[in-house]
């Protein structure tokens, strides 16, 4: 039997199909000797370098790495040039679930200088044998959905600047990730998901319709950043209800609420935190004076947005989410399709007893056509026969009339006095016909 892919042999065969040449990166990036083993010059240069306009960019410190190997994509780079550069001089504390070969713990120091934690945290036990020179890093093996593994990463700090999710990439981790770690982000905090081009895939519990994949998470949080708007008396966390039941955990409106923007690029999505007063629209701010077409506006200087209610609107959020109705109706189809299939079979046998039904027809038909003929030939013999017999009857009906004309002239004959006279020489003719007949049987 085939087995599937896990997470992790997914991963080994995306790089396996990436594989780098070791010439190329030279041998400190394999090898025992290499863990831990920073270049001095590359050391030296990234930590002394001050943050400034020529600091050097994530793509010029993992271009000169020699160190553990560290695996992104090239637009998570220049992504996180842009998103992170007002954390360049801070004493940035950084949280990285899935770390794989420690890598970029290494180059995070490099690249925040002033930073005062950078913690990795990774369910592989292979990563215990990671060993770092800088004392900033440190990392926590196990599983970072679990009550014991929070405490543990919470114990070496409360909050948190920056927190990347480089994890299984499974929506179920993913989501769960999200709602455990978020609240332990700082205001002005960034929770970003890296490689999320996985929620598409079945084999990472996603697909690209999914409802509850970690990709449909993400996208629900910006109904989530725009609540006041929904015009529904009911609190952010009802629209995560289906996400909470199916990977059973919990998301605090308080949470929820300080979620200030929700940003996609490709296979990214990062979520900014601030205070929630920061999160509303606000009032509006309305200038100048002449308003020749909405003279009304000018009034509405101040004023903050009034949401029209949405309780009877059936594309909002009801007693059911549209991931429990995407559910039950791919249910309701599906049961559909069943039925369907089976009326399907019905409709071929009865297809099939039509044809029957036809071909016995068919054969009844023939059948009749033979009967016809063979009355018709019937009615052609009735008809001669009739001719015949009413030729019979004339004969018979001339016959009869000299019958009877015989009839009357032996009758008259009887009458006559000549018949009564020669009576008894007929009754005489009788008698000795009858005895001759005797004596010609004695003699015989």
């Amino acid at each position: 039997m085939k087995k599937d892919l896990s997470p992790k042999d997914m991963r080994d065969a995306e790089a396996a199909s990436q594989a780098v040449d070791p010439d190329a990166v030279g041998p400190e990036a394999v090898g025992p000797e290499a863990v831990g083993d920073i270049p001095a010059t590359v050391r030296t240069e990234a930590h002394a370098m001050p943050v400034n306009a020529h600091a050097p960019s994530l793509h010029d410190l993992y271009n000169v790495h020699s160190g553990k190997v560290s695996d992104k994509w090239s637009s998570y780079l220049d992504a996180y040039d842009r998103v992170f550069v007002d954390y360049r001089k801070k004493p940035v504390r950084l949280l990285e679930i899935g770390v794989q070969n420690g890598g970029s713990l290494e180059i995070w120091p490099r690249y925040f200088p002033n930073s005062e934690l950078i913690l990795g945290c990774d369910i592989d036990t292979a990563c215990s044998g990671l060993v770092f020179d800088d004392q900033k890093i440190a990392l926590v093996i196990g599983d970072a959905n679990t009550d014991e593994v929070e405490r543990k990463i919470v114990a070496k700090s409360a909050t948190f600047d920056i927190i990347i999710d480089d994890g299984s990439h499974t929506s179920s981790d993913i989501v769960r990730s999200f709602a455990r770690y978020f609240p332990h982000l700082s205001d002005g905090g960034v929770f970003i998901a890296e490689d999320l081009h996985c929620s598409y895939w079945q084999e990472f519990e996603g697909g690209l319709y999914d409802p509850l994949s970690s990709m449909s998470f993400f996208k629900r949080l910006l109904d989530v950043v725009n609540h006041e708007h929904w015009g529904l008396p009911r609190f952010r966390a009802d629209a995560l209800a289906t996400f909470s039941d199916r990977y059973k955990t919990v998301f605090g409106e308080a949470s929820l609420a300080s979620i200030h923007s929700v940003e996609f690029l490709n296979s990214l999505c990062i979520v900014t935190k601030r205070p929630s007063p920061e999160n509303v629209l606000g009032t509006r701010n309305v200038q100048g004076r002449i308003a020749l077409a909405e003279r009304e506006m000018i009034s509405l200087a101040g004023t903050t947005s009034k949401a029209f209610d949405q309780a009877a609107n059936p594309w909002s959020l009801v007693s059911t989410t549209m991931e429990e109705e995407i559910g039950t109706n791919r249910a309701l189809v599906t049961s559909r399709a069943a039925r369907i299939e089976e009326l399907t079979r019905e409709v071929a046998v009865i297809r099939e007893q039509l044809r029957s039904g036809r071909a016995q027809i068919a054969r009844m038909e023939a059948d009749l056509v033979e009967r016809a003929e063979e009355i018709s030939a019937a009615h052609a013999t009735a008809s001669v026969l009739q001719t015949e017999i009413a030729r019979a009857q004339a004969v018979t009906t001339e016959l009869q009339a000299r019958i009877e004309q015989s009839e009357r002239v032996v009758q008259e004959f009887k009458d006559s006095t000549s018949w009564r006279i020669t009576s008894p020489l007929r009754a005489l003719s009788a008698i000795v016909t009858r005895l001759l007949r005797r004596i010609a049987a004695v003699f015989r």
